[in-house]
C-alpha cells in the first residue's frame, strides 16, 4: 500500500468516529469565541466563526444519527484558513495561535498530499502576516514551531502507515509460507466471479496438493516438510504471472488464481509448474511431486461450486497415480510437450 493512499486505505472507515466528536466539539469550542469576537467589534473574524460553527454543528448532527455529514470536511478548511489569516492580521501572535489547530484538522479532512500543501500554505503566508506585526524573533518562533510540528505530524503518519502495512500483512498471508490466507482467497475468488459476471473476463484456478507430504513430515521431520512448503510457494512464485496469486487452503494444498485465463493455457501453466516442482531439488535426496486440479469459471459458478469442481479435478489427478495435472473435463494433461502444444491449440 502506498503512502499516498493512507487516508483513503486507513481512515476512512473510522472517518466518522473520528470527525463526530471533532465536529462537535469545535462548535462547542468555536460559538462562545465568535461571540465574544463580535462584543469586541471583530465582526468578520466572529462571521467566520459563525460560519464554521454553524458547517460543524450540521454535520455533528448528521453523524450523530448515522448519515453523511452534508458539509465535506475538506471545505472547513477554507473559513478557517480565512479566519487564521484575519486573526494574523488583527491580534498579532495570539491569532497565530489557531495555526496550529487548523493545520491538523486539515490531515483529518484532506488526503495526506493535500493537507501536506495546505499546512505549508499556512506557515508560508502565516509568517508572512505575522513578519508585519512582529519583531523577527517572534516571527522565526512561529514558523519553527510550526514546521516542526509538521515534519512530527508526517513522522507519525508514516510510522502509523507502515504499523499498518503489516497488520494487513499478517492478516492476509499464511505465516509459514508466506502464501495468501484462506480468508484472503475467499476475498478474491468472489472479487474474480464478480468481475466474470460484470465483463466476461475469464479466470481460471488451480489447487496444487504436494504428494505424498505425510510420509515426508514422518521421515524427515516436520521441520524438513516446513521446508518444503516455503520451496513449493517461491517457486510457484517465481513461474506466475504478477497477477496472479497463491493461497494456502489448508495443510500441504494450495489454490493458484489465474485471472483473465481460459482453460488451455491455464493447463499450460499447471504442467510447468508440475514438471518445474519435479525436477527441482526441493528437498535433499528426495524427489518432491505434485498433483493439480484445473478448472476455468463457468456461467453462473459461485465459488462453492467452481473450486468443489477443481478439487474433483485435483482428486481424480491423485488417483490416477500423482504427479500428474487433470483438468475439469477430466483430461490428463501429457508430460510430452508437443502434445502439450497440441492440447492448447485444441
Amino acid at each position: 500500500m502506498q503512502t499516498a493512499q493512507f487516508w483513503e486505505n486507513v481512515f476512512t472507515p473510522y472517518r466518522r468516529k473520528i470527525l463526530y466528536p471533532v465536529a462537535a466539539i469545535g462548535a462547542g469550542i468555536f460559538l462562545p469565541l465568535a461571540v465574544y469576537d463580535f462584543m469586541q467589534g471583530r465582526q468578520l473574524i466572529g462571521a467566520i466563526l459563525v460560519c464554521i460553527v454553524a458547517m460543524l454543528a450540521t454535520d455533528a448532527i448528521a453523524l450523530s444519527r448515522r448519515k453523511a455529514p452534508p458539509v465535506p470536511f475538506a471545505l472547513l478548511i477554507v473559513p478557517a484558513c480565512a479566519g487564521v489569516g484575519m486573526s494574523l492580521a488583527q491580534q498579532g501572535i495570539y491569532g497565530a495561535l489557531w495555526s496550529f489547530p487548523v493545520m491538523i484538522l486539515a490531515f483529518f479532512a484532506m488526503p495526506r498530499a493535500v493537507a501536506n500543501l495546505v499546512a505549508t500554505t499556512i506557515i508560508a503566508f502565516g509568517t508572512l502576516l505575522l513578519a508585519t506585526s512582529q519583531d523577527f524573533g517572534t516571527t522565526l518562533r512561529y514558523f519553527l514551531a510550526l514546521s516542526f510540528s509538521l515534519a512530527v505530524i508526517n513522522v507519525m503518519l508514516n510510522v502509523i502507515t507502515s504499523l499498518h502495512q503489516r497488520l494487513i500483512e499478517q492478516s492476509i498471508t499464511d505465516p509459514l509460507t508466506g502464501a495468501f490466507n484462506r480468508r484472503h482467497m475467499d476475498d478474491n475468488v468472489e472479487e474474480v466471479i464478480e468481475r466474470f459476471r460484470r465483463s466476461g473476463a475469464p479466470a481460471s484456478a488451480l489447487v496444487l496438493d504436494i504428494d505424498h507430504f505425510k510420509q515426508i513430515n514422518d521421515r524427515r521431520g516436520h521441520e524438513a516438510g516446513d521446508e518444503t512448503l516455503k520451496a513449493v510457494v517461491s517457486l510457484v512464485r517465481e513461474r506466475c504471472r504478477k497477477l496472479d496469486m497463491i493461497f494456502r487452503q489448508g495443510g500441504e494444498e494450495f489454490l493458484v488464481l489465474l485471472p483473465d485465463t481460459r482453460t488451455a493455457e491455464a493447463m499450460m501453466v499447471a504442467e510447468n509448474l508440475r514438471r518445474s516442482i519435479a525436477d527441482a531439488s526441493l528437498l535433499q535426496g528426495e524427489r518432491v511431486t505434485v498433483s493439480i486440479g484445473v478448472g476455468e469459471l463457468r456461467a453462473n459458478d459461485d465459488a462453492k461450486v467452481w473450486l468443489k469442481r477443481v478439487d474433483d479435478a485435483l482428486y481424480r489427478a491423485k488417483k490416477s497415480g500423482r504427479n500428474r495435472v487433470t483438468g475439469t473435463d477430466l483430461r490428463i494433461v501429457p508430460s510430452n510437450t508437443s502434445q502439450l502444444r497440441a492440447l492448447s491449440a485444441s
